[in-house]
């Protein structure tokens, strides 16, 4: 079982993955924005994955990123976006991270990607 961060300041695609992550028998802590989400990334607590969506405010996905790269290096993160265009996409990956998909994502396709970077 992982303990993942789950940030998204859409309430309904915050409690789809949230529940979505439950079924697939982790822990999650989600939260609706990026200063809370901070909060938890500058803390001491245990993470094993990141979640999270680019365009919120005030903190946005891009910062978050490069705070969880920062202080947690080998932390998988997954980014899960309505902009994913080449501009964001080559941040994200410029940031480190591997896996993105895009809003509406499919939850087989979120399930994969999950599976795929808490194994590497």
């Amino acid at each position: 079982m992982a303990r993942i961060l789950i940030v998204d300041d859409d309430q309904d695609v915050l409690h789809v993955l949230s529940d979505l992550v439950t079924s697939e028998g982790h822990e999650v802590i989600s939260e609706n924005n990026g200063t809370e989400a901070l909060k938890h990334l500058a803390s001491q607590e245990v993470f094993d994955m990141f979640i999270t969506d680019i365009r919120m405010k005030p903190i946005d996905g891009f910062q978050l990123i490069r705070l969880a790269k920062e202080r947690r290096p080998g932390m998988p993160i997954i980014v899960i976006s309505a902009y994913l265009n080449k501009e964001n996409m080559a941040r994200i990956r410029d940031l480190g991270c591997s896996a993105y998909l895009e809003k509406p994502f499919k939850v087989d396709d979120v399930c994969a990607a999950m599976r795929i970077e808490l194994h590497d």
